[in-house]
Protein backbone atom coordinates (compact mmCIF):
# COMPACT_ATOMS: atom_id res chain seq x y z
CA UNK A 1 0.00 0.00 0.00
CA UNK A 2 1.36 3.26 -0.73
CA UNK A 3 1.57 5.76 1.86
CA UNK A 4 0.11 9.00 1.52
CA UNK A 5 2.38 12.08 1.39
CA UNK A 6 2.04 14.73 3.57
CA UNK A 7 3.37 18.53 2.30
CA UNK A 8 5.67 20.06 4.37
CA UNK A 9 3.68 22.75 5.94
CA UNK A 10 1.72 20.01 7.00
CA UNK A 11 4.70 17.73 8.40
CA UNK A 12 6.12 20.89 10.08
CA UNK A 13 3.51 21.52 11.97
CA UNK A 14 2.82 17.86 13.16
CA UNK A 15 6.10 18.26 14.51
CA UNK A 16 5.84 21.27 16.01
CA UNK A 17 2.93 20.05 17.70
CA UNK A 18 4.43 17.14 18.59
CA UNK A 19 7.23 19.12 20.34
CA UNK A 20 4.69 21.27 22.34
CA UNK A 21 3.32 17.77 23.72
CA UNK A 22 6.53 16.39 24.65
CA UNK A 23 8.39 20.03 25.70
CA UNK A 24 5.45 20.09 28.19
CA UNK A 25 5.96 16.52 29.81
CA UNK A 26 9.40 16.78 30.01
CA UNK A 27 10.48 20.32 29.73
CA UNK A 28 13.40 21.85 27.27
CA UNK A 29 16.32 20.06 28.75
CA UNK A 30 14.40 16.47 29.60
CA UNK A 31 12.86 16.45 25.89
CA UNK A 32 14.55 14.13 23.24
CA UNK A 33 14.21 14.60 19.57
CA UNK A 34 13.59 10.95 19.12
CA UNK A 35 10.43 11.19 21.84
CA UNK A 36 9.24 14.03 19.58
CA UNK A 37 9.90 11.67 16.28
CA UNK A 38 7.83 8.67 17.85
CA UNK A 39 5.01 11.40 19.39
CA UNK A 40 5.29 12.75 15.70
CA UNK A 41 5.06 9.53 14.21
CA UNK A 42 7.96 10.40 12.23
CA UNK A 43 11.88 9.11 11.47
CA UNK A 44 14.07 11.17 13.64
CA UNK A 45 15.83 12.17 10.32
CA UNK A 46 12.67 13.74 9.02
CA UNK A 47 12.52 15.77 12.30
CA UNK A 48 16.03 16.89 11.50
CA UNK A 49 15.62 17.51 7.95
CA UNK A 50 12.83 20.05 9.53
CA UNK A 51 14.59 21.56 12.30
CA UNK A 52 18.48 21.86 12.53
CA UNK A 53 18.19 21.12 16.14
CA UNK A 54 16.16 21.05 19.28
CA UNK A 55 16.66 24.20 20.27
CA UNK A 56 15.67 25.65 16.61
CA UNK A 57 12.40 23.63 17.23
CA UNK A 58 11.68 24.76 20.38
CA UNK A 59 11.96 28.68 18.95
CA UNK A 60 9.41 27.21 16.58
CA UNK A 61 7.22 25.77 19.63
CA UNK A 62 7.61 29.35 21.12
CA UNK A 63 6.83 31.40 18.08
CA UNK A 64 3.43 28.93 18.49
CA UNK A 65 2.71 30.12 21.89
CA UNK A 66 3.07 33.60 21.23
CA UNK A 67 1.17 33.05 18.75
CA UNK A 68 -1.76 31.63 20.95
CA UNK A 69 -1.17 34.00 23.66
CA UNK A 70 -1.56 36.75 21.43
CA UNK A 71 -4.87 34.96 20.16
CA UNK A 72 -5.90 34.70 23.96
CA UNK A 73 -5.62 38.26 24.57
CA UNK A 74 -7.33 39.56 21.44
CA UNK A 75 -10.39 37.23 22.73
CA UNK A 76 -10.06 38.00 26.69
CA UNK A 77 -8.24 41.28 26.67
CA UNK A 78 -10.18 44.62 28.19
CA UNK A 79 -12.54 45.82 26.09
CA UNK A 80 -15.16 48.27 28.06
CA UNK A 81 -13.78 50.85 30.52
CA UNK A 82 -13.50 50.82 34.40
CA UNK A 83 -15.06 48.24 36.58
CA UNK A 84 -17.21 46.29 33.71
CA UNK A 85 -14.56 45.97 31.54
CA UNK A 86 -12.12 44.87 34.28
CA UNK A 87 -14.75 41.71 35.71
CA UNK A 88 -15.63 41.20 31.77
CA UNK A 89 -12.03 40.36 31.44
CA UNK A 90 -11.47 38.62 34.65
CA UNK A 91 -14.52 36.23 34.13
CA UNK A 92 -13.26 35.88 30.65
CA UNK A 93 -9.86 34.60 31.51
CA UNK A 94 -11.15 32.04 34.26
CA UNK A 95 -14.06 30.68 31.72
CA UNK A 96 -10.74 29.82 29.65
CA UNK A 97 -9.20 28.32 32.25
CA UNK A 98 -11.61 26.41 33.38
CA UNK A 99 -12.25 24.86 28.92
CA UNK A 100 -8.23 24.85 28.67
CA UNK A 101 -8.61 21.32 30.56
CA UNK A 102 -10.55 19.86 27.60
CA UNK A 103 -8.34 21.41 24.97
CA UNK A 104 -5.11 19.39 24.14
CA UNK A 105 -3.10 22.38 23.10
CA UNK A 106 -3.94 24.53 25.53
CA UNK A 107 -3.35 21.99 28.15
CA UNK A 108 0.09 21.13 26.82
CA UNK A 109 0.89 25.00 26.91
CA UNK A 110 -0.33 25.29 30.23
CA UNK A 111 2.23 21.93 31.37
CA UNK A 112 5.10 23.83 29.44
CA UNK A 113 4.68 26.32 32.36
CA UNK A 114 4.20 24.15 35.13
CA UNK A 115 7.24 22.24 33.96
CA UNK A 116 9.04 25.08 33.53
CA UNK A 117 8.68 26.29 36.91
CA UNK A 118 9.68 22.71 38.39
CA UNK A 119 12.65 23.35 36.43
CA UNK A 120 14.99 26.34 35.52
CA UNK A 121 11.70 28.65 34.54
CA UNK A 122 13.31 30.14 31.05
CA UNK A 123 10.26 29.44 29.33
CA UNK A 124 7.98 30.23 32.50
CA UNK A 125 10.00 33.56 32.98
CA UNK A 126 9.83 34.82 29.30
CA UNK A 127 6.52 34.01 28.67
CA UNK A 128 5.38 36.02 31.85
CA UNK A 129 7.65 38.73 30.71
CA UNK A 130 6.05 39.16 27.17
CA UNK A 131 2.91 39.57 28.85
CA UNK A 132 3.68 42.23 30.84
CA UNK A 133 5.45 44.10 28.39
CA UNK A 134 2.26 43.58 25.51
CA UNK A 135 -0.24 44.26 28.78
CA UNK A 136 1.15 46.25 31.56
CA UNK A 137 -0.20 49.52 30.18
CA UNK A 138 -3.65 48.25 29.24
CA UNK A 139 -3.92 46.72 32.87
CA UNK A 140 -2.84 49.68 35.13
CA UNK A 141 -5.19 51.84 32.58
CA UNK A 142 -8.27 49.28 33.78
CA UNK A 143 -6.77 48.89 37.54
CA UNK A 144 -6.71 52.81 37.72
CA UNK A 145 -10.18 53.17 35.79
CA UNK A 146 -11.80 50.82 38.09
CA UNK A 147 -10.49 52.54 41.33
CA UNK A 148 -11.51 55.92 39.88
CA UNK A 149 -15.25 54.83 39.61
CA UNK A 150 -15.40 53.04 42.71
CA UNK A 151 -15.30 49.34 41.87
CA UNK A 152 -12.24 48.66 43.41
CA UNK A 153 -11.29 49.72 47.29
CA UNK A 154 -9.05 49.31 49.68
CA UNK A 155 -4.97 48.95 49.27
CA UNK A 156 -4.12 49.59 45.75
CA UNK A 157 -2.12 46.32 45.03
CA UNK A 158 0.57 46.57 42.79
CA UNK A 159 -0.70 46.02 39.42
CA UNK A 160 1.74 43.56 37.48
CA UNK A 161 1.80 41.27 40.95
CA UNK A 162 -2.09 40.86 40.79
CA UNK A 163 -2.09 40.12 37.33
CA UNK A 164 0.13 37.39 38.27
CA UNK A 165 -2.02 36.49 41.29
CA UNK A 166 -4.60 35.94 38.95
CA UNK A 167 -2.90 33.84 35.97
CA UNK A 168 -1.60 31.54 38.98
CA UNK A 169 -5.34 30.75 39.65
CA UNK A 170 -6.60 30.67 36.43
CA UNK A 171 -3.38 28.02 35.72
CA UNK A 172 -4.06 25.58 38.39
CA UNK A 173 -8.01 25.85 37.52
CA UNK A 174 -6.64 24.40 34.15
CA UNK A 175 -3.96 22.15 35.17
CA UNK A 176 -6.44 20.74 38.09
CA UNK A 177 -8.94 20.44 34.96
CA UNK A 178 -7.18 17.97 33.63
CA UNK A 179 -7.01 15.35 36.55
CA UNK A 180 -9.95 12.31 36.39
CA UNK A 181 -13.15 13.86 38.11
CA UNK A 182 -13.12 12.45 41.35
CA UNK A 183 -9.31 13.63 41.94
CA UNK A 184 -10.92 17.04 41.29
CA UNK A 185 -11.44 19.05 45.01
CA UNK A 186 -13.04 21.70 43.77
CA UNK A 187 -16.62 20.25 44.98
CA UNK A 188 -18.03 22.60 42.08
CA UNK A 189 -17.87 22.54 38.19
CA UNK A 190 -18.53 23.82 34.81
CA UNK A 191 -20.21 27.35 35.40
CA UNK A 192 -20.33 27.28 39.10
CA UNK A 193 -16.74 26.72 39.41
CA UNK A 194 -16.22 29.97 36.68
CA UNK A 195 -18.30 31.91 38.79
CA UNK A 196 -17.02 31.65 41.90
CA UNK A 197 -13.36 31.55 41.20
CA UNK A 198 -13.86 35.02 39.00
CA UNK A 199 -15.46 36.33 42.64
CA UNK A 200 -12.75 35.07 44.74
CA UNK A 201 -10.67 36.89 42.09
CA UNK A 202 -12.50 39.83 41.67
CA UNK A 203 -12.47 40.00 45.67
CA UNK A 204 -8.68 39.63 46.20
CA UNK A 205 -8.35 42.54 43.75
CA UNK A 206 -10.15 45.07 46.02
CA UNK A 207 -13.63 44.62 44.99
CA UNK A 208 -16.63 44.83 47.40
CA UNK A 209 -19.31 41.93 47.62
CA UNK A 210 -22.15 44.96 46.25
CA UNK A 211 -19.98 45.54 43.40
CA UNK A 212 -19.00 42.06 42.62
CA UNK A 213 -23.04 40.96 42.45
CA UNK A 214 -23.77 43.80 40.45
CA UNK A 215 -21.76 44.13 37.51
CA UNK A 216 -20.37 39.90 37.95
CA UNK A 217 -24.62 39.35 37.84
CA UNK A 218 -25.04 41.67 34.72
CA UNK A 219 -22.34 39.64 32.69
CA UNK A 220 -24.27 36.62 33.65
CA UNK A 221 -27.28 37.73 33.06
CA UNK A 222 -26.29 39.28 29.77
CA UNK A 223 -24.46 35.69 28.67
CA UNK A 224 -27.35 33.69 29.58
CA UNK A 225 -29.89 35.45 27.87
CA UNK A 226 -27.79 35.42 24.54
CA UNK A 227 -27.12 32.13 25.31
CA UNK A 228 -31.10 31.44 25.50
CA UNK A 229 -31.57 33.27 22.21
CA UNK A 230 -28.84 31.33 20.32
CA UNK A 231 -30.40 27.84 21.48
CA UNK A 232 -34.10 29.34 20.06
Amino acid sequence: MTRKRIPGTERRTQIVTAARRVFSRHGYDGAKTLQIAREANVSEALVYRHFPSKLALYRAVLRQVFADQDDRWREQGIRDEGTPGLVQAIHGFIAASVADATDPERLDTNRMMLASLAGDGSYASLIYRRSQRRNGQTMDAAYAAARADGGLSGEALDVPAAAMFLEHVGSMIAAIGALPPAAQPYGVAGDELVRQATWFCLRGIGMSDAEIRKHLGLLLQTAGQESARTVM
